[in-house]
């Protein structure tokens, strides 16, 4: 029951669990191909700017306790929520949603309407992926630095996943979030947001979890299952510094993956967080939000 209240109620709710800092804004872009994509800022635009990409079935909300933190006193912050996603428009054609070249210019076009000139640019899960379109069709000319959460973006092989109950509760979820059968989207959202529960959410922020989930519609993410997510052939195209973050806790990011990432990309430092899981921007925000800001300092200011 709740679950659908939250889908009935989902302006409500996100207008409940939106940023309380003051100053914090919404605007519309124009992004690849006319799509519509609604975007959040905060702090001062002349100051040095952070660009966040959120995950898959997400949107900008996710990122509240960094926007309501005092990131925004010292940054320019930014985020959008992806196209299919949120608040942002919605295509069903596999042109506007499979290509990489779509994604790569909803960020460029985010960036370029918002003023943001070589900011660091965090990919968290999925938006990991997405930075890699960026990169991939746009270099890393314009970027100061990345920090990827939970992800590495297809930036090297990816592990299989062991065999285990964990994974084939995750896999059979999946199917029920590309179902025709909307209780079955619900339910699929629900289940997903228990798995990024932390001990620091409301049960408003839960209740969002839930709604973020559906606001993806299925077709979006059938559409998607054609997209490609190696992109082992651009890594030597990252010549940013990589700030790494991650769970212990994080199934969806294999430990071995993230060692082979560090000796890959030269310039690379890791962030491990101990028994935290997919989303340590939320359960630890005082933590994250300090070794963005010192990342984001050096990166940016230091020769």
């Amino acid at each position: 029951m709740r679950s659908l209240l939250a889908v009935c109620l989902v302006f409500l709710v996100a207008s409940i669990n939106a940023p309380t800092r003051a100053g914090v804004e919404f605007m519309t872009v124009e992004g690849y191909g006319g799509v519509p994509l609604n975007v959040m800022t905060a702090g001062d635009p002349e100051k040095p700017g952070i660009l966040f990409i959120h995950g898959m079935a997400q949107a900008s909300q996710a990122f509240r306790l960094q926007f309501d933190s005092e990131l925004a006193d010292n940054f320019y912050l930014v985020a959008f929520d992806m196209r299919g996603h949120g608040l942002s428009g919605k295509p069903w054609q596999p042109d506007l949603l499979v290509p990489s070249q779509a994604w790569a210019g909803d960020v460029a076009a985010v960036m370029a309407v918002t003023g943001l000139d070589k900011p660091v640019v965090v990919g968290w899960s999925y938006g990991g992926f997405v930075l890699s379109d960026y990169v991939r069709h746009y270099g890393t000319d314009n970027l100061a630095g990345i920090n990827l959460v939970g992800s590495l973006g297809g930036l090297v092989p990816r592990s299989p996943f062991p065999p285990s109950d964990d994974i084939k509760a995750i896999m059979e979820n999946s199917a029920r979030t590309r179902s025709l059968n909307l209780r079955d989207n619900i339910l699929a959202a629900e289940n997903t947001a228990k798995t990024f529960y932390t001990d620091r959410m409301t049960q408003s922020d839960k209740d969002v979890q839930i709604a973020m989930g559906v606001m993806m519609p299925a077709y979006v993410r059938r559409a998607m299952a054609g997209r490609k997510l190696d992109n082992t052939d651009i890594v030597n195209q990252v010549t940013v510094p990589v700030l790494l973050s991650r769970g212990s806790g994080d199934i969806m990011m294999p430990a071995n993956d993230t060692d082979v990432a560090m000796v890959t990309l030269t310039d690379s430092t890791f962030s491990f967080y101990e028994d935290t899981g997919h989303l340590p921007f939320f359960q630890h925000p005082e933590r994250y939000n300090a070794e963005l800001s010192a990342f984001a300092n050096r990166v940016m200011f230091e020769d």
